[in-house]
């Protein structure tokens, strides 16, 4: 069903098999030519989905600081402003029906035949639908509890984008310990420039909690650590999700959509049962009524946060699939140094200038990028080189 986006370097059993029909020149020919598709397949596929990533980041950020302004959150001594984190981490998984729309439309377009499965794989079905299952259920439940702490903690704790910044470090030592990620000196330097490319401009969201809050301030704090911990650790379970559950012979186009639809869907339902538990759905009318551009551009600016949070976190996810977890944060801290610039002049441009700092960060985004990048570079072509020289001994 549909293209596969495996590593470039993998040799498939039947691709050997037909090899051992014929000559070793052809035979390495065409593996060669195969392999050089399916390398340019994947690297096509890592720049689309670093592409959503980065705007999903952007216009997220923007629609956000957009939402705080417009409803008076960005003022001080506003009882609204600690109020909405319910509804804020709903709409962040809301947008599910768009990536289910994406599936249904993958599936019809690029769909092959069905296979019928045997007596004797029941067994084998049965418990891999358990094992997604536990999955999907996992992954839904971390997907609702970042989404909240995350909106706690940024309407409460003054310095939350420093936390955010750790989490960095969490999805490095997760993914060290769960997935058995391999570090060399060109990521260690792209996680060194992305954090800080992230912790020089993160905290220049036109809304800024107020100083002075005491408990609320220490509660906002810890739900940012945990919730930054969360975020982590559901990356890591991506990754061991399609490394160890999902098969590698199922499209990994519609692997990413069926998992993203199943833990969004999930996670929007908890937020749901949460905002309605904790009363915060009584708060939605006087937003609407308050809201400084009127009622239809809540509703617009709800949705359209919705769908680029979905963007963005099929981006990631996308990216999680393709190379690692690592990864995709690293490309999501990048984009942060580019989605501040835009804040500041959205927000802020008659009150601030673009700092040589915000350069400065952008510029490190760049680099650590780039760095990841050439990382990957050199491994896949240390892996061709491999491949190229067992097909010719085969």
């Amino acid at each position: 069903m549909g293209f596969h986006t495996n590593s470039p370097d993998r040799i498939t059993q039947q691709d050997v098999e037909e090899a051992n029909d014929q000559p070793v020149a052809t035979t390495s020919a065409a593996l060669g030519r195969s392999q050089i598709l399916n390398t340019r397949t994947w690297w096509i596929c890592i720049f689309v989905c670093s592409a959503l990533v980065v705007i999903g980041r952007v216009l997220s950020t923007l629609l956000l600081n957009f939402y705080f302004v417009q409803t008076g959150r960005d003022v001080c001594d506003d009882p609204k402003q600690f109020k909405g984190t319910w509804l804020q981490s709903m709409i962040q998984n809301a947008a599910f029906p768009s990536s289910a729309f994406l599936l249904l439309l993958w599936r019809s377009l690029f769909s092959t035949h069905r296979e019928t499965p045997s007596s004797s794989s029941s067994s084998f079905l049965s418990s891999s639908f358990v094992k997604l299952f536990l999955l999907y259920i996992s992954l839904g439940v971390l997907f609702a509890a970042y989404s909240q702490l995350y909106a706690i903690g940024r309407t409460h704790c003054e310095f939350f984008f420093w936390i955010f910044t750790t989490q960095l470090i969490f999805t490095s030592i997760f993914t060290k310990i769960i997935n058995k990620h391999k570090f060399n000196r060109w990521i260690i330097l792209a996680i060194v420039l992305s954090g800080i490319a992230t912790g020089l401009t993160s905290s220049d969201d036109a809304y800024f909690p107020c100083e002075g809050e005491g408990s609320r301030m220490s509660d906002g704090a810890w739900c940012a650590f945990f919730g930054t911990v969360a975020f982590s650790l559901s990356l890591c379970i991506m990754q061991l999700g399609f490394q160890k559950v999902i098969p590698n012979t199922k499209s990994r186009v519609s692997a990413v959509l069926m998992m993203q639809t199943n833990a969004s869907m999930i996670a929007a339902l908890i937020c749901l049962v949460g905002l309605f538990v904790s009363g915060e759905y009584k708060d939605i009318k006087e937003d609407m009524e308050t809201f400084k551009k009127g009622k239809p551009l809540y509703v617009l600016s709800l949705i359209g946060l919705s769908l680029v949070w979905q963007v963005m976190s099929l981006g990631l996810m996308g990216l999680v699939c393709l190379v690692s977890s690592l990864f995709s944060n690293v490309v999501s801290f990048c984009a942060t140094p580019l989605a501040s610039i835009f804040v500041v002049l959205a927000f802020r441009f008659m009150d601030d200038d673009i700092e040589w700092f915000k350069g400065g960060a952008l510029l490190a985004g760049i680099l650590g990028f780039a760095s990841y990048v050439y990382s990957l570079y050199k491994t896949s072509k240390k892996r061709e080189i491999t491949s190229q020289s067992e097909t010719v001994s085969v």
